[in-house]
């Protein structure tokens, strides 16, 4: 038992040993590379330190300014790897330590769900206006300084030329790769944000606009290299200062003339975020109707959102979005640009983003009468539109509401044999629930619906993701 004792101790002591070796050899390590001493960063010296434990333990050390420390856990049963711990510390972002156990493979199903999941818009990078971005790089590329210890003053002058402009060309170019790289490309979204892009700017445009700021960025590296490399080659202090005025004249009136293209792309980063995000898992409720029926002041009873009412066609210009809470539950509502009685290629863009939004997205319908044939749309067109869009998401959940009920003279159908049409002229469709907002009529019935509805829809939703 003695024996055994001494031996865990010796081990212990061993393995304490060992790791304060291995701690002292990185801080040095990360001393000298924080030193600025460039022997440390040639890609030909690799540094290996590899202990022979349970734990085996290594450092490796390469040109790329990280370091990184891995673990390899062994099954003491079965002398097999069980877990591979990664710790990479990057001096270039502060020593921030990122830990990952390699051990987990990434899943191509759960990478392309997250990829044709909406919401992309909202992490579109920060565009910088034109003459800000300009601005910018001018006033730091001003203060960059020659290599201290050149005594030679055309060497000097000639060094800090070539940084000058070198610093600038990257200043004015990387930030147009960052926006390039960060907007999504249209075959990467969901089909109702890929739409969305088509409806808002037209087919190609927003593509072009991209196009447009990577060629920019190309000009931008191709007159910025040529300038600097002709201020690295000046044999004179007067040429290098000539030089390095030419490079900045160039490049300042290159960017002035081609800065358009950028401030394209702050308008469209600008329009893309101020888009509704739908949640997809949310049961929502789309409002749909002619224009002017009375679609947005529904939504501002319904729900948390207020979009505009007016009494003039096409009041809703995009889809607005809003939030009912039933017992601790959430829900969206979206009110959508009325439709009109015409062919789909006959449809202007909103028109087209109400369709949409009922194609691509897994909507309750609220569609919205109005029979006082003051609309703008007659009831006779209203009706057509209804049949037409009942038709064709006919498996939707389906609610109709007649609104301006206060309006309206009421006549008793009852016994009398009326075409659809006729009775649709009258009272709507069967079952309709007939609300006015001005005097509340139909309200509470119509909230009660719409929370079955809801409720419905979120209990078939978990039913779906449980199966």
């Amino acid at each position: 038992m003695g024996n055994l004792s001494l031996s865990i101790c010796l081990t212990c002591a061993q393995f304490y040993s060992e790791v304060i070796t291995l701690r002292s050899i990185c801080q040095r390590f990360v001393r000298t590379k924080a030193s600025g001493f460039d022997h440390q960063r040639k890609s030909s010296i690799h540094f290996w330190k590899r202990k022979k434990m349970d734990n085996e333990t290594w450092m490796h050390f390469t040109n790329d300014k990280r370091w990184f420390s891995r673990t390899l856990m062994i099954d003491s049963f079965t002398n097999a790897p069980t877990a591979f711990k990664v710790c990479r510390k990057d001096s270039l972002q502060g020593g921030a330590q990122v830990e990952e156990s390699s051990n987990r493979e990434p899943s191509e199903k759960g990478a392309s769900l997250a990829i044709k999941n909406v919401g992309a818009f909202q992490h579109l990078p920060r565009v910088a206006s034109s003459s800000e971005l300009l601005g910018s790089a001018l006033r730091k590329a001003k203060m960059i300084r020659p290599t201290q210890g050149i005594m030679n003053i055309a060497k000097r002058e000639r060094n800090r030329g070539a940084k000058q402009l070198d610093f600038l060309t990257k200043e004015l170019a990387v930030p147009l790769r960052i926006y390039t790289q960060g907007f999504p490309e249209r075959q990467e979204l969901h089909a109702y944000e890929s739409s969305l892009i088509e409806l808002t700017f037209g087919t190609g445009s927003y593509e072009e606009v991209l196009e447009k700021v990577n060629l920019f960025r190309k000009k931008i590296l191709n007159v910025g290299k040529n300038c600097t490399s002709l201020c690295a080659k000046s044999t004179s202090k007067r040429e290098a200062e000539n030089f390095l005025k030419e490079g900045f004249s160039k490049l300042e009136e290159l960017f002035k003339q081609n800065g358009h293209v950028v401030d394209d792309l702050l308008n469209v980063a600008k329009i893309l975020r101020i888009m509704p995000v739908v949640d997809l898992k949310v049961p929502t409720l789309c409002l749909v109707g002619a224009p002017n029926v009375g679609k947005s002041s529904l939504v501002r009873v319904l729900s948390t959102g207020k979009p505009e009412v007016c009494n003039y066609p096409f009041t809703t210009r995009g889809i607005s979005m809003g939030h009912i809470f039933i017992d601790h539950e959430q829900y969206q509502v979206t009110d959508t640009p009325g439709l009109l009685k015409r062919p789909d290629d006959e449809r202007n863009s909103m028109e087209k983003l109400t369709l949409s939004a009922l194609s691509h997205l897994e909507t309750a319908i609220l569609f919205v009468h109005d029979l006082t044939g003051d609309s703008g749309t007659t009831i006779s067109d209203q009706f057509e539109i209804y049949t037409e869009i009942k038709e064709r998401f006919s498996s939707r959940p389906w609610l109709d509401a007649v609104s301006k009920a206060d309006l309206l003279s009421h006549h008793d159908c009852c016994g009398t044999m009326l075409e659809p049409k006729d009775l649709y002229r009258w009272s709507g469709p069967p079952g309709a629930v007939h609300v006015s907002v001005q005097t509340s009529q139909g309200i509470e019935e119509l909230k009660e619906k719409v929370h079955l509805l809801l409720a419905k829809c979120k209990q078939e939703k978990r039913l779906g993701y449980d199966e």
